[in-house]
Parts: structure tokens; C-alpha cells; sequence
């Protein structure tokens, strides 16, 4: 099982302001994702900067910052639209949709606890994609969705949306079944540096059950929503970086709530030495300073 998500950049043009120092007081080891491809290498726009967690590999949350400081939510301050109290959350030194404790979309879930914000570095809580200029933008070329940023020149993760028969590239990269760059194997820098949420694989491809049906959904889709699932784009797992989610273990797979697990589960089940958490629909989490809350699982806060 892997365990969140990488947000991390390179050397190339950022798009937001990088900082590669780790703001977090609290260490929490990160397990990586899934191995084995060739790298395309090369520049790659950034909307954060490249950090290690202590194990050495790549953050889950490169990019990101923590502001437990700002507002405590065991206090009785309110934020402003007076949503109650919520501890906002930069990433790389900005404030967007997915970090802001406001309900931006109106379904009455904020921020993380909305299913659609990836992380708080998320400027679009109504869809799966990012909203951020930059960030996995490129209709064919592919990398680690889960990094922030556009380009594999950290992650090392290569993939053609022209690859994959289900054509979740749409008339703007079509599908072609004798591109000749549809690499079967990611390397294992890959696989240290794009850890992927339960359910998904490292370019965006996504299972999510609604009722008793399952999707497997391209998060890069512009108009892809929960309330609109049937409509998404859908899309072939790269089973080379995939993390099946297996609710029946108790694993929390995206896009679910804890209430969503089997009954017998005592919370969701995190990797070892990693705590578990849960968000209410206000966007408080239980997860210590510099961490936030991720599929039931407490990911590290990275500047």
C-alpha cells in the first residue's frame, strides 16, 4: 500500500514562490509509492520545491508550509465567512481554494474534507483537477499527478495520454495505438518520489465508488466531480504504479469518508509509525502540527 502523495519540484519555472527548507516541527517518515520506468528527465514547471522526508525519500507534501499558527482550531476564532474555526494551510508560501477554511464550491465541505481538493495545494474545490496554471496542463505528456507540478524532471514518472484505448486525452491528445512511447515499466525513482493516494495510480487515474458503482476516472479532466462522476473521463490504470485500495483491510480509498469502510474497522488502517486521522466538515483535522489530513492518513507539511 502506498501512503500519500508526493508535491514536489525541480530547478525549472516555478509558478509559485519555492522554498526548500522543511517548516514542519514534526518528523513523520513517508512511505513511498509503487517501482519500476524510463524517465523522460528535462525541466519542470513548479509550483513548489523538491524536499526530503527524513527516510530520504521525497515528501509526500513537498511545497507546502505550515500556518498552525494562524488559527488554532481548538480555539473559538472564526475565519473569515464565519465557517467556524479552521487552521488554514499555505502551500509554498499561497493560500488557495483547498487550504483557505472557506466552503468555495457551496456543498457545505471544506477543504480537505471536500473529496475534491487533492491537498492543499488545490486552488479548485468544485473538481479533481488542481486549478493551479502549470500544474499537469501538458494534454499528452504525463507525470506524477500527485507532485503539484507539471513535468517529470523530479519525479521521473513517464506517461502518453495517447497510450491509453479508454482516450482520456480527449480530442486534444487522442488516443494512437502506435505511439511508440508507452513505456510498460516506471523507474524506481518513480516509484520513491510519487506516492499516491489508496485507489490510484501515479498519472491521475483514479477508482472511485459511488453507490455500488466504480469508476476509474482521469482526475485531469477538467470537469471531472463526485456529483458528476458518470460524466468524467475514463482511463487504464498503469498497473506498474498503482495502489489498489482494499477497502476490506481497512484502507480508505479515495474519494471515500471513514463512515464509507466496513463496519468491523476500528478507523482507517495508515501505514506503521503513520497516524490515522479523520476531517470534519469543516476542514479540522486531528492530525499533529505540521501535518494535514489525507485519505484518513496524517501527511507531513514540507516548505
Amino acid at each position: 500500500m502506498f501512503v500519500g502523495f508526493a508535491c514536489s519540484g525541480d530547478s525549472g519555472t516555478s509558478t509559485s514562490s519555492a522554498s526548500d527548507s522543511e517548516t514542519s516541527t514534526t518528523e513523520m517518515a513517508t512511505t513511498a509509492g509503487p517501482g519500476g520506468s524510463t524517465s523522460t528527465g528535462g525541466g519542470e514547471s513548479s509550483t513548489s520545491s523538491g524536499s526530503s522526508d527524513p527516510s530520504g525519500s521525497e515528501s509526500a507534501t513537498a511545497g507546502m508550509t505550515s500556518t498552525s499558527g494562524t488559527t488554532d482550531p481548538t480555539s473559538d476564532t472564526e475565519t473569515s465567512g464565519g465557517v467556524g474555526s479552521c487552521t488554514e494551510k499555505l502551500c509554498d508560501g499561497k493560500l488557495y481554494e483547498c487550504g483557505d477554511c472557506l466552503d468555495n464550491d457551496g456543498d457545505g465541505k471544506i477543504d480537505l474534507a471536500d473529496p475534491e481538493c487533492i491537498s492543499p495545494c488545490d486552488d479548485d474545490e468544485s473538481v479533481f483537477t488542481t486549478g493551479i496554471p502549470g500544474d499537469n496542463m501538458d494534454p499528452c505528456n504525463q507525470d506524477c499527478f500527485f507532485d503539484g507540478n507539471s513535468g517529470a524532471g523530479d519525479d521521473k514518472c513517464n506517461w502518453n495520454l495517447k497510450c491509453d484505448p479508454e482516450n482520456p486525452g480527449g480530442d486534444d491528445c487522442p488516443y494512437d495505438p502506435d505511439f511508440n512511447n508507452c513505456p510498460d515499466m516506471q523507474n524506481e525513482a518513480c516509484a520513491a518520489n510519487c506516492a499516491v493516494p489508496n485507489g490510484c495510480d501515479c498519472f491521475g487515474c483514479c477508482t472511485v465508488s459511488v453507490g455500488d458503482m466504480s469508476y476509474d476516472i482521469y482526475l485531469g479532466d477538467p470537469d471531472c466531480s463526485l456529483d458528476m462522476i458518470d460524466q468524467c473521463e475514463s482511463c487504464t490504470k498503469n498497473l506498474d504504479c498503482d495502489d489498489s485500495c482494499e477497502p476490506e483491510m481497512c484502507e480508505l480509498c479515495f474519494g471515500q469518508d471513514p463512515d464509507d469502510l466496513p463496519p468491523e474497522c476500528d478507523g482507517n488502517e495508515c501505514e506503521e509509525g503513520q497516524p490515522s486521522c479523520t476531517v470534519d466538515d469543516m476542514g479540522n483535522d486531528d492530525c499533529p502540527d505540521g501535518f494535514f489530513c489525507f485519505v484518513g492518513c496524517c501527511e507531513v507539511e514540507i516548505g
